[in-house]
This record gives C-alpha cells, structure tokens and sequence, in this order.
C-alpha cells in the first residue's frame, strides 16, 4: 500500500481487499470480465503474474479510481470515508458504471449518486452505495455486503456528524 501515491487510507485499502481474490493467474468475476491479481481488469495477458506486478497494478487501479472521483464526483471537496466509498465503488464497477446508467426508454442518464455529489449531498452520496450490487444482470450478497461496509465506512465520517 502507497500512501505517498493515493489518497485512500491503509484502512481503506485493507478493507478493498477484503472483498477481492489475489490471483496470480487470470479468472473471470461474476461479471465475466477477464481479471489478475486484485480486482484488476485492465490489459490482461494469459500468464502468471508477480506479486510486485499485482501490487503495481493495484495501486495503479486505486489512481485510475480516486482520479474518476476527483474529476467526476466532486472529490477534492468529499470528506476523507465519503472518498474512500466512493473510491471503492469506482474500483469495483468502474467510472462510467457509477457515473451513468440506461433509462427504460433506452437514453443514458446520470446516476443519484453522481447528482448527489455534484450537490454536495454527503449523506445522500453514502445512502446511495448500495445502489451498485449487482453485476452481469444479478444481485450478489458480496457485493451487498461490501457496499453495506462502506456505506457505514462513509456515514461514520466525522464531517459528516450531525448531517443526516
């Protein structure tokens, strides 16, 4: 874990890693998205993988989170937890997975948790964690259980006392 690199916390990070495998040979999620190492989705190749290579893209992926919630969720402004869940389900699903999402009619429309954000809407932004468990079409208790750990991650922030 690399501090000096990200602005997730340790425990934040630890708690991320809870959720996913540490695989040095690439395997499908629930999703069917090819993944190495932790989570990782990104570039992957038929081999077996280092665990400095795993721990590379690790931090790489945790960037590529926490850099979506800067430019899309109003992050520099988010206190410290609301962050970090933020980051996590961006990690998890992806930017443009938390970001949009399909109508009935078939138009793209922005997610509550993208509106809530740009409003500030801390609290709100916590609540609406566990919008995003499912994946491949299917509700999966890990996620629920993840998305529950966070939202409490997020809700207990110190900022955020008194808010809801």
């Amino acid at each position: 874990m690399w501090p000096e690199k990200v602005r997730t916390s340790q425990a934040a990070q630890l708690k991320m890693a809870k959720y996913e495998d540490c695989r040095k040979t690439p395997y499908y999620c629930p999703a069917g998205v090819l993944t190495i190492g932790m989570g990782s989705t990104t570039r992957v190749e038929d081999r077996q993988y280092s665990e400095t290579e795993i721990a590379e893209r690790w931090v790489n992926d945790l960037v590529r989170a926490e850099k979506c919630i800067n430019s899309n969720f109003n992050g520099a402004a988010a206190p410290q937890f609301v962050f970090e869940a933020l980051t996590d389900v961006s990690f998890n699903v992806g930017c443009t997975g938390i970001s949009w999402f399909t109508d009935r009619q078939g138009k793209k429309q922005r997610t509550t948790l993208w509106k809530y954000a740009q409003a500030g809407n801390w609290p709100g932004v916590c609540q609406r964690l566990t919008d995003f468990v499912n994946s491949g079409g299917k509700r999966l208790q890990g996620l629920v259980n993840r998305r529950e750990e966070f939202k409490a991650w997020c809700l207990s922030d110190p900022a955020l006392r008194g808010a809801e």
